[in-house]
Formats: C-alpha cells, sequence, structure tokens
C-alpha cells in the first residue's frame, strides 16, 4: 500500500514537471513554457497576459536581431563604457568601482550595455530614414513644457539656459520618437508573426 502511494506521489511529480515545462505558446517556430511564463511573471510582478506578451515582444526581438545579423563585440562595450567613465571625469578603473559601489553586479551591468547598443543598432537599420528629426522647435516646446527638469539643482529657482541642454533635450526628444517607433514596429510584426496559444 505505502509503495502504491510512493508511486502515485512518484507519478504526480513528473506530471507536473511536465506540465509546469509544457509548451503554452509558439511564436514562429520558437516555444514559450509555462515555466518561462511564471518566472516572467514572478520577476515583473506582472499578470499571465502581460507576461506572454513580454515573452513574446523578447522572441520577435531576438529574431529581428538574428535577421539583421546585429552583433555588439567586447571592443564596442569597452569603448561605450569608456566615454561614459569619460563623461564623468573617471578612469575606467574607477568607473568601475563607482558602479560596483553603487551594489551593481559589474557582469550585469555589461550585460546591460551589450543590450543597449544591441537596442541602438536595431533601432538604426530599422528606422533608418523613418523617424522625424527633432526641430529647434520641438526642442523649444520640449523645454517649455518641462522647465522643471531644467533647474540647477533640486532647491534652485535658476533654470538652465536652452543652448546649454540643448543637445540633451534633443537626444531625448529622439529616444521618445525611437522607442514610439520601436513599439509600433512590433505591435505590426505581433499581428504578422505565427502565434499559436497552445495552453
Amino acid at each position: 500500500m505505502i509503495k502504491k502511494i510512493f508511486g502515485v506521489l512518484i507519478l504526480a511529480g513528473y506530471l507536473n514537471a511536465g506540465l509546469i515545462n509544457a509548451i503554452a505558446v509558439i511564436v514562429n517556430d520558437s516555444v514559450i513554457t509555462l515555466y518561462d511564463i511564471d518566472e516572467v511573471m514572478e520577476q515583473s510582478k506582472s499578470s499571465h497576459n502581460q507576461a506572454v506578451s513580454m515573452l513574446i515582444d523578447k522572441i520577435l526581438y531576438e529574431e529581428e536581431v538574428k535577421r539583421y545579423n546585429l552583433t555588439i563585440s567586447e571592443e564596442e562595450i569597452l569603448s561605450y563604457i569608456g566615454k561614459l567613465a569619460q563623461a564623468n571625469s573617471m578612469t575606467m578603473m574607477e568607473f568601475k568601482e563607482a558602479v560596483i559601489k553603487q551594489k551593481q553586479n559589474y557582469q550585469v551591468f555589461e550585460a546591460d550595455i551589450k543590450k543597449r547598443l544591441l537596442n541602438q543598432k536595431l533601432i538604426s537599420k530599422i528606422a533608418a530614414g523613418k523617424l522625424q528629426v527633432a526641430t529647434d522647435d520641438d526642442i523649444q516646446l520640449y523645454y517649455d513644457n518641462n522647465i522643471e527638469q531644467f533647474k540647477e539643482n533640486k532647491n534652485s529657482i535658476q533654470v538652465l539656459p536652452l543652448e546649454q541642454v540643448k543637445n540633451k533635450i534633443f537626444n531625448l526628444i529622439m529616444n521618445q520618437r525611437e522607442q514610439t517607433y520601436l513599439k509600433e514596429y512590433f505591435e505590426t510584426l505581433k499581428i504578422t508573426a505565427d502565434i499559436k496559444i497552445v495552453r
């Protein structure tokens, strides 16, 4: 009797393990398992549907990176980090120490830089010539509508002059436009992708 119960428990464990790793969604030729969904839900504190949507986006993103044959070299990562260090008036070693002091894992920091650079390359491929370049009027409008962002410091009433923050505003506007374009691009990809909900 005990052997029978033990056997049933083992079988239930196997069946449950199989279900946890069962295919939930097929996107083109890639699969999303129930385990993948649970993991994203836990990490991002999102709902089941939001987690599925994020995982579909991730697969479509990876497919586009592969389609355009995009890669990021170690040299590109080091060069980018070097620019960040220089912008903060630090050596590479000082910058690395500063990142670690902020309780960041340096390998995770490098991985984030790699993702950012890959994202920039993908945007330049798919959005080349399709984004409206920010004009002086756009920059002025952004400055006027977000004047609080350009105070000399939190407690100051003095605002930095437009000329001093013009490049920063231009980059902010273009970044917003890139993100909007990218979101719309992947929403269109979702419509045309072969997505099958299995369970």
